[in-house]
């Protein structure tokens, strides 16, 4: 007798789990220590289970990517939602974002490593439109943090003296550096007080984006 075929819920639950031990792999020994038989092995199974729920581990791992994009964005607009004042809501992301790295660390530190593919590896692959999808998660942060910044600098009557999406994407290279230095013992280590070190360097970031802008007057 065949095997009873799965409700959709028992798919989407059996696809989490899998997630979720992918997570567990990506975030201890990166996207090279990623494997279908090691993921199988981490739940208990054959690698060709894997399959039947993903086309091979480039999309585990950008379905990772995507979901720990999802949990982010979702932290990050609901603390901002909670404000109404401009600098207040830089703040509450600011502080949004350092709370994720903190309760998901898993999830950030997947989603800063470095050795791992970029979006131009999958140009032309089955799994661009995926690729796609993890890289608009990230431009959807990117573009949450110039909205931020711009209404920050306006309510002050100032700007930037370069354009503010370069702005943004540099303020979030730097905050990504001092979430992980602090992530992996770094901060603790040099620091014994390294959570109030954390928040003095979030807080100096800011104010030396915002103290390097010009008054709009001079816009030319």
């Amino acid at each position: 007798m065949p095997p009873k075929e799965k409700t959709p819920a028992e798919k989407a639950a059996e696809r989490a789990r899998i997630l979720d031990a992918a997570l567990e792999i990506l975030a201890t020994d990166g996207y090279q220590g990623l494997t279908m038989r090691r993921l199988g092995q981490q739940i208990g199974a054959s690698a060709t289970k894997i399959y039947l729920y993903f086309v091979n581990k480039d999309e585990v791992y950008l379905s990772v990517i995507i979901e720990g994009y999802r949990l982010l964005l979702d932290d990050l607009r609901q603390a901002v939602a909670a404000h109404t004042d401009p600098e207040a809501r830089l703040d509450a992301f600011f502080q949004a974002y350092a709370d994720f790295a903190r309760t998901h660390p898993a999830f950030f530190q997947t989603m800063v490593q470095k050795k791992a593919p970029l979006q131009d590896h999958y140009t032309g692959t089955s799994l661009e439109h995926t690729a796609r999808t993890k890289f608009e998660a990230g431009l959807e942060v990117l573009h949450l943090t110039q909205q931020l910044l711009d209404a920050c600098l306006a309510q002050k009557g100032q700007r930037l003296q370069i354009p503010s999406d370069m702005a943004a994407f540099c303020l979030l290279v730097f905050l990504n550096g001092l979430l992980n230095a602090s992530h992996t013992g770094l901060t603790s280590e040099v620091f014994p007080q390294g959570d109030q070190l954390l928040s003095a360097s979030i807080q100096l970031l800011k104010n030396a984006f915002c103290n390097s802008s010009l008054p709009r007057e001079e816009e030319p």
